[in-house]
């Protein structure tokens, strides 16, 4: 007990310093906490389902930009062998 005395205004400064910068949270803190997370997380990211869709979405749009460059790119090659020969 008499070391319990001795170090007791020690462990008072220590509880003191650990309530005065807040490093003890309550239940309702970790609450509103975690509601602000969500509320943050809804208006700055999107769902793993809603990248997939639109990812799977632009690879087609791509695929069909890249289908249309090789016509436009035979159409040409064909006029330029076309235009290039003697016989016309």
């Amino acid at each position: 007990m008499s070391k319990f005395i001795e170090y007791a205004p020690l462990i008072v400064v220590v509880i003191g310093f650990l309530i005065q910068y807040k490093l003890f949270v309550t239940p309702e803190q970790i609450t509103e906490l975690k509601s602000n997370l969500i509320e943050y997380i809804a208006e700055h990211y999107v769902s793993e389902k809603t990248y997939r869709d639109n990812h799977i979405s632009l690879e087609n749009r791509m695929d069909r930009i890249d289908k249309n460059v090789n016509d436009v790119k035979t159409l040409l090659i064909s006029i330029v062998q076309h235009s290039g020969n003697p016989n016309n």
